[in-house]
């Protein structure tokens, strides 16, 4: 009797089972993990597993001289349905809990979540002292005090699967007001490293004449009306802050940061989605990865953002600026700005002083509502650069377009443009006097244009 070959089994059932018991274990211990946001963006991970699964396969049939294994077995297909199953219902989850939570009523869950309120009784501070506040698992909401007490509200929920447990854990998370000298410190007892199924909200009421420094591993952060400097960081949550007398600092590592009417200076580091900023009176530094819009209007000394994708400063802000994953728009500025960005068009108007751009795949327009006073200097790679000046304008120009063309609105006998050999050019002046405008761009096409 004959026996064929054994086909070799696929490491892929393994791999899909290692994935659905790590997805279970990491919303038992951490149900606030937003596992759901995560699946939504990086699902094509399992593509990617598959594909190494398969390959591995091949090479470890190959070299044992075995017939290779099927590309999807029976049972992988009835494991690819419940892992899809389980992440859908993961994203669907988390999604009810961000747009509809009072519909989230049992839905996949190990534990039920009880609460309970408390407060922690008054006590006068003296003015200027150093406020500060940390909860792991938690929301912080400060607000100004009519007088010189500090009042704190707690709000605390446990995930656990009775009533008895969840009043266990939260007895055993004791919020306490320490002072040491100067300092006030407002935190659970143990933060940091107490139970993590405990959630501990917080909202401060506090004198004005502080400084303020707040932090929370998961939750959101909301200040407003300190007259101190205020220093916050979020682990997971968005920050709201305004109506602030000095300087901000805030750190974020995921969600949405606004900030608006700070007297100071404001630095922004991290990483996150949208960014919000408006009103600040020092300078205003953006410094990290937000994936999201970044908005900017009326900053007064200089705003200055620094991303994996762009780098721009800009100053004197009275208009706005703002950037995404396709545009950088700015208008209205008095100061000088520079921008380095890829992959992106970018749109300024109304902006009088020096201006610097070096910009690849993307079209780059300037507009000047008054003739320029300032240099303009232009570097485009693979993208169209237009420039618009009102048709009094004076200026100098020196303009190339390798591989493209140029198109010149302006009439002038000492102003020379063509297109031959594959390659555009303006060189001249326009009217007496003015600055210099340098323009190149590869593979597009330069405009100079008359406002109309």
């Amino acid at each position: 009797m004959t026996y064929g070959t054994r086909r070799r089994s696929s490491i892929f059932t393994g791999l899909l089972l290692i994935i659905l018991g790590v997805l279970f274990l990491i919303d038992r211990f951490d149900p606030s993990f937003a596992l759901g946001h995560l699946i939504r963006l990086y699902w094509p991970v399992l593509i990617i597993l598959w594909g190494v699964a398969k390959l591995i396969d091949h090479l470890a049939a190959n070299r044992a001289g075995e017939p290779h294994a099927p590309f999807l077995s029976g049972g992988e297909v009835a494991l690819l349905i419940l892992l899809a199953f389980v992440l859908t219902a993961f994203a669907f989850r988390d999604w009810l809990h961000e747009h509809h939570p009072d519909l989230l009523i049992g839905f996949p869950a190990f534990h039920e979540s009880y609460k309970q309120n408390h407060e922690i009784a008054a006590q006068a501070i003296p003015i200027g002292a150093r406020i500060i506040v940390e909860t792991g698992h938690g929301d912080i909401s400060v607000h100004p005090a009519d007088d010189n007490n500090l009042r704190v509200d707690v709000s605390e929920s446990a995930r656990e699967s009775s009533r008895a447990e969840a009043d266990e854990a939260m007895r055993k998370t004791v919020v306490r007001v320490q002072q040491e000298g100067n300092v006030y410190h407002i935190r659970p007892a143990g933060a940091g490293g107490s139970d993590a199924d405990v959630t501990v909200d917080l909202d401060i009421t506090m004198p004005k004449n502080v400084t303020l420094q707040a932090s929370t591993d998961h939750g959101d952060i909301e200040i407003s009306g300190i007259s101190g400097a205020v220093t916050v960081h979020s682990g997971k949550g968005d920050i709201d802050i305004h109506d602030i007398g000095s300087d901000v600092a805030a750190d974020l590592q995921a969600g949405d940061a606004k900030i608006t009417n700070v007297a100071g200076n404001l630095k922004l580091t991290g990483r996150g989605s949208d960014v919000d900023l408006s009103n600040i009176g020092g300078d205003a530094d953006i410094l990290g990865a937000f994936e999201g819009s970044i908005h900017a209007s009326n900053v007064t000394k200089t705003a200055h953002c620094v991303s994996p994708w762009f780098d721009l400063s800009i100053t004197h802000l009275t208009g706005s600026l703002s950037a995404d994953s396709d545009d950088v728009q700015i208008s209205d500025a008095s100061g000088p700005a520079k921008l380095v960005t890829r992959n992106k068009d970018i749109d300024i108007s109304n902006v009088s002083g020096r201006i610097e751009i070096a910009n690849t795949h993307g079209d780059v327009k300037v507009k000047y509502a008054t003739p320029p006073r300032e240099n303009l200097n232009v570097s485009n790679d693979s993208g169209d650069a237009e420039v618009s000046l009102p048709a009094s304008s004076s200026f100098q120009v020196s303009a190339v377009s390798k591989s493209g063309e140029v198109e010149n609105d302006f009439e002038s006998s000492s102003l020379k443009a063509s297109n031959q050999n594959d390659r555009g050019e303006i060189s001249g002046r326009v009217g007496s006097d003015g600055p210099t405008l340098n323009l190149t761009t590869t593979y597009g096409t330069i405009h100079l244009r008359k406002a109309s």
